[in-house]
C-alpha cells in the first residue's frame, strides 16, 4: 500500500510543480516536455528522461485517469506480491513501453507518463489477482476491458496516446504472471475472462435498454 501511494503522489507531486514552477521559471510546456519526457532523441542526449517521463502527464486528464488505475491495480497487486515486486514489475513494464516506442516512433517524439508501467501491473492483475482478494476489484475483467480498449485504439489509426508503448508495459506484466500461474492456466483464465467480458459487453446494454427504453 505504501508504495502504491508513493508513486501516486509522485505523479502529483510533479505535475503540480510542473504547473505552477513553469510561470515562475519562464518556461512553456514546451520546453518542459522537451527536457524530462522521453523520445529516443532524448535517450542519448537526455538520458535522465527514461526515469522523469514516468511520472511527467501532460494534463489533469491525463493525471488523473492514471492514477485512478494505478491506485487500484497498485493497491491489490502490493498485497499479493509485495512492494518489490510491484514496483520492479511497473518500472520494467515502462521501460519496455519506451524501448517499444524507439522502434515505431520518430527519433523526436515524445513519450510521457506512467501508462506503460500501469499496463505493466494490469498485465499481472488480470493473470495474478483476477477477481480480487484483500481488494474485491475483479482486476481480471477490469485489466481485459483495458487491452481490448488498447487494440482498438492501436487499429483505429494516429493518436497522441501511445498505444505501442501500453504494449510493451503489458507484455512485460502477462509475461510474469504467466510464469506466476503458469502457462496452461494462466490461458485458461484469459480465456474465461475473455469470454465474461464478451458476454457483459453485450448484454448490459440490452438490459439498460430494457429497463430504460
Amino acid at each position: 500500500m505504501k508504495l502504491t501511494i508513493t508513486l501516486v503522489l509522485i505523479c502529483i507531486s510533479v505535475f503540480v510543480i510542473q504547473i505552477f514552477s513553469l510561470p515562475l521559471l519562464g518556461l512553456n510546456e514546451d520546453k518542459f516536455f522537451d527536457q524530462y519526457a522521453f523520445s529516443t532523441n532524448n535517450l542519448f542526449e537526455r538520458p535522465w528522461t527514461i526515469i522523469t517521463s514516468i511520472f511527467v502527464h501532460g494534463d489533469i486528464t491525463h493525471l488523473l485517469s492514471n492514477m485512478l488505475v494505478l491506485f487500484f491495480f497498485g493497491l491489490a497487486l502490493e498485497e499479493e506480491l509485495g512492494w518489490k515486486k510491484t514496483l520492479g514489475i511497473f518500472m520494467l513494464a515502462a521501460f519496455a513501453g519506451q524501448l517499444v516506442s524507439v522502434f515505431y516512433y520518430a527519433p523526436s517524439v515524445l513519450s510521457l507518463g506512467a501508462s506503460a508501467g500501469i499496463f505493466g501491473l494490469i498485465g499481472v492483475g488480470i493473470l495474478v489477482s483476477p477477481f480480487g482478494h484483500k481488494y474485491p476489484i475483479p482486476l481480471g475483467l477490469i485489466g481485459i476491458g483495458y487491452a481490448f480498449y488498447n487494440i482498438i485504439g492501436f487499429f483505429s489509426g494516429p493518436s497522441e496516446i501511445s498505444y505501442i508503448a501500453h504494449f510493451g508495459g503489458l507484455f512485460v506484466g502477462l509475461a510474469y504472471g504467466f510464469y506466476h500461474q503458469g502457462l496452461k492456466k494462466g490461458l485458461k483464465l484469459v480465456v474465461i475472462l475473455s469470454i465474461i467480458f464478451v458476454i457483459l459487453l453485450i448484454t448490459i446494454p440490452i438490459i439498460l435498454k430494457l429497463i430504460f427504453g
